[in-house]
Formats: structure tokens, C-alpha cells, sequence
């Protein structure tokens, strides 16, 4: 018993190679577990989403096929306000600055 002491007193960086060698597997035992335990969780959560939406699928399927054809005319109204403006000079105002170089470029003018 003694020699063993005296021997760990001798080596105490064997000694510390071997506490971290064991502190790393015990950590990596508890990660293992750990994500085996959430892969588990998830599995649960999945399986519980999943029996919810399906009696919930067929709502918005219904819903959004009213939608569509209550918004067909609303869709047409939409593109007429996209349009440009007719007036040649709102035109080319709008297009100067489309076409124009950006505003990074174009000093403010400091006074």
C-alpha cells in the first residue's frame, strides 16, 4: 500500500494524465445519454404534432381555396394600382431616379 502511494506521489502528472482521461469519458457517457434522451423527446413531440395536425389539415385547405376565389378580383385591383402613372413628367422623374446613379454617389451638399 505504501509503494502505491509513493508511487502516485512520484507521478503526479501520470496521475493527472489519468483523472482527465476518466473526467473525459464520464463526460462524453453523459453527453451520449443526454442526446439520446432528446432524440427520445423529439421523437415524442413529433409523433404527438403530428397526430394534432392531422384533423387540422383539411380547414386550411378549404380556407384557402375560398380565399382564392373571393381574392381573384381583388388581385385584378391590386395590379391596376401598380401601374405607373400616365403623366409623361411623374414618368420621367421616377425613371430618372431608377436609372440614375445611386444615392451612395450623389453628395448631399452640405451648406
Amino acid at each position: 500500500m505504501m509503494t502505491l502511494i509513493d508511487w502516485l506521489l512520484n507521478n503526479t502528472f501520470v496521475v493527472f494524465i489519468l483523472g482527465a482521461f476518466i473526467s473525459w469519458i464520464g463526460k462524453r457517457i453523459k453527453t451520449a445519454e443526454e442526446t439520446v434522451e432528446r432524440t427520445q423527446q423529439q421523437e415524442q413531440k413529433t409523433t404527438a404534432i403530428a397526430t394534432e395536425m392531422e384533423p387540422k389539415m383539411t380547414r386550411p385547405v378549404r380556407k384557402a381555396q375560398e380565399r382564392m376565389t373571393v381574392s381573384q378580383p381583388a388581385e385584378e385591383q391590386h395590379k391596376k394600382t401598380k401601374q405607373l402613372p400616365t403623366h409623361p413628367l411623374v414618368q420621367g422623374v421616377i425613371f430618372s431616379e431608377v436609372l440614375g446613379p445611386p444615392r451612395a454617389k450623389r453628395p448631399y451638399g452640405r451648406k
